[in-house]
């Protein structure tokens, strides 16, 4: 498993996060000035229109430009860019501590949380406020408002000493975050996305989110299909120690990928209808480019 923020986030992953920018497609309003465009008029950065003024508006506002031309009082309009308010949910159960079947490369939780410091690297960098909240079978200490470019090293040193849990309850963390009173904004789940309550529990609670979702799967090659496993096995749950004796062919294998993709595409039906996505982080393939999917999405922008 990857430990040190070093190697977590060394100085070649960092040089492939210099092009890319999180921008939020619609960013509630009440937030402070940063790159983030709502579509609230005030006094804000950009100009975009007029309006004729009225008593008791900002004199600094006037349009003096126009009352020349018109004799006329003319307010000057902005176009607000505020803070996107964004929150981790970091799964670091024990199943997040499994390496390829190989036993080489990154754990998943090695991949979530490159990811989550990816993300994090570019909020901060644009004055966002970034919040971590990691879980296992509890909820673990969480790292709340982050802000600024100087924030970034308390990101990765904190991301580097987080622990291994034991059992996953996503559910829980999910409803424990919906019943926190925070501004509404994007909410970027880190999990494998299982929990032994099942998928329809899952799905159900994500649904409630007062955020937009965002959802980062880490996976293993061969996972959707695992063709290396034949014959009579023991599946054995790494969490619970529950097992199942299964007789491993074809036909089960089909089934496995079956509801394995259907589970995937229900995750990435209910992000977008949250106005978000669902992403799968390939454990063998380069982090940055596979969250660079994100941008045709809307969720990210370059």
């Amino acid at each position: 498993m990857i430990r040190s923020a070093s190697e977590l986030f060394d100085a070649a992953f960092v040089r492939q996060l210099e092009g890319l920018r999180v921008l939020a497609a619609a960013v509630p309003a009440g937030g402070r000035h940063a790159e983030q465009r709502s579509r609230a008029r005030g006094a804000g950065l950009e100009f975009t229109d007029v309006r004729p003024y009225a008593p008791g508006d900002d004199f600094r506002a006037v349009d003096w430009h126009l009352y020349q031309r018109l004799d006329k009082l003319f307010l000057r309009l902005f176009l607000h860019e505020e803070d996107l308010p964004v929150y981790f949910l970091l799964d670091q159960s024990k199943s997040m501590a499994r390496a390829a079947p190989s036993e080489a490369g990154p754990t998943k939780s090695d991949i979530a949380r490159q990811a989550v410091a990816a993300l994090g690297y570019l909020l901060l960098h644009q004055m966002d406020r970034v919040s971590v909240f990691p879980f296992a079978e509890e909820a673990l200490r969480p790292r709340s408002g982050l802000s600024g470019k100087h924030a970034f090293q308390q990101l990765l040193a904190y991301l580097a000493a987080l622990p291994i849990g034991r059992d996953t309850r996503l559910v829980d963390a999910v409803r424990e975050l919906a019943g926190r009173r925070l501004r509404r904004g994007l909410c970027v789940v880190a999990s494998d996305t299982f929990d032994p309550r099942g998928p329809e529990q899952v799905l159900e609670v994500l649904g409630r989110l007062p955020h937009r979702l965002l959802l980062l799967r880490p996976v293993h090659p061969g996972e959707a299909r695992p063709a290396h496993l034949r014959g009579e096995i023991r599946a054995i749950d790494c969490e619970s120690g529950a097992h199942l004796d299964l007789s491993v062919d074809d036909a089960l294998l089909d089934r496995h990928e079956s509801a394995y993709r259907a589970y995937g595409e229900a995750l990435r039906e209910l992000a977008r209808r949250r106005g978000g996505d669902a992403v799968e982080l390939a454990s063998d393939q380069p982090r940055v480019p596979q969250l660079a999917q994100l941008f045709p999405s809307g969720v990210l922008r370059a």
